[in-house]
C-alpha cells in the first residue's frame, strides 16, 4: 500500500531540479501534491532536511513577507539564503545576468528571485544550471498563490468546486491566483474596474487549464464578485 508521504514524491518527482516560474509550471496532479506537502510539512507529520543546501535571494523589489518565508523555511529544514541583492553584489554594477547565473550556479543549490520583468527571470533559468524560484514578477507570484490555496483548503476542505474571490486590479497574484485555481478545481473571480483586467492571454490560458469543471470569471462589480464564494 502506497503511503501518504510516498504517493506525494511520486506526483512531485517530474518537478526535481526544474524551475518554477509561473503557477501552470506544475500540473494540476503535481499542484495538488505541493499542497499536501506543505501541510504534511506543516503538521509535523513529514521532515525533510536539506542538508546544508543553499538557496540564493536576489530580489531587486522590496520584500517583506517572501523574503521571510524563504529564510525561515530554509533554516527550518537545514538549509541556508544568502542574500545577493545588486546594492551588495556586482549585479548592481552592470555584470551581464548570463554571467551571474553561470557563477551563482556554482555555489548555490536553486535561486529565488524577486524582480520585475518575468523575461529577467526566464532569462536566469536560461543561463543557470540550479532551480530557479518565482518570488514575485510583474507577471506572476505562485508562491503566494500556492500559499493563499493551503489556506483555504485548510479552512475549507477539499479545493474542488469551492468560490475564491479576489477584488482588486488584475495583476501578478490574480494571474497566478487564477492559473492554480484553474488547476486546483477552484473557481476563481476576479472583480475589478474597467480597463485594469488580468491580461487576456493569462486569463485564456487558466480557463484551458481548468479542472473539475472550473470557472474562471471577470468582472466589474465587486459585490458580484464576493457573491458565494
Amino acid at each position: 500500500m502506497v503511503s501518504p508521504a510516498q504517493g506525494v514524491a511520486a506526483a512531485l518527482s517530474p518537478l526535481s531540479g526544474k524551475d518554477f516560474l509561473s503557477s501552470e509550471d506544475a500540473n494540476a496532479d503535481q499542484t495538488g501534491a505541493l499542497l499536501d506537502l506543505a501541510r504534511q510539512l506543516k503538521s509535523g507529520e513529514r521532515r525533510i532536511d536539506l542538508g546544508n543546501r543553499v538557496l540564493g535571494l536576489i530580489f531587486t523589489k522590496a520584500s517583506t513577507r517572501t523574503r521571510v518565508s524563504f529564510q525561515v523555511a530554509m533554516a527550518r529544514r537545514g538549509g541556508q539564503t544568502v542574500d545577493l541583492n545588486p546594492q551588495v553584489t556586482q549585479l548592481g554594477r552592470g555584470e551581464p545576468l548570463e554571467d551571474t547565473a553561470r557563477v551563482l550556479s556554482r555555489f548555490c543549490d536553486a535561486l529565488a528571485i524577486r524582480t520585475f520583468a518575468q523575461q529577467e527571470l526566464v532569462d536566469y533559468a536560461h543561463w543557470a544550471s540550479i532551480p530557479v524560484i518565482n518570488a514575485l514578477t510583474d507577471l506572476e507570484h505562485p508562491c503566494q498563490a500556492l500559499a493563499d490555496f493551503l489556506t483555504m483548503q485548510e479552512a475549507h476542505g477539499a479545493l474542488p468546486g469551492q468560490t475564491l474571490a479576489y477584488v482588486g486590479d488584475g495583476n501578478n497574484v490574480a494571474h497566478s491566483l487564477m492559473l492554480c485555481g484553474a488547476l486546483l478545481g477552484v473557481n476563481v473571480r476576479i472583480g475589478c474596474p474597467e480597463g485594469f483586467e488580468p491580461l487576456p492571454g493569462v486569463l485564456e490560458q487558466a480557463r484551458s487549464l481548468a479542472q473539475h469543471g472550473a470557472s474562471i470569471d471577470v468582472v466589474t462589480d465587486p459585490r458580484e464578485t464576493v457573491a458565494g464564494a
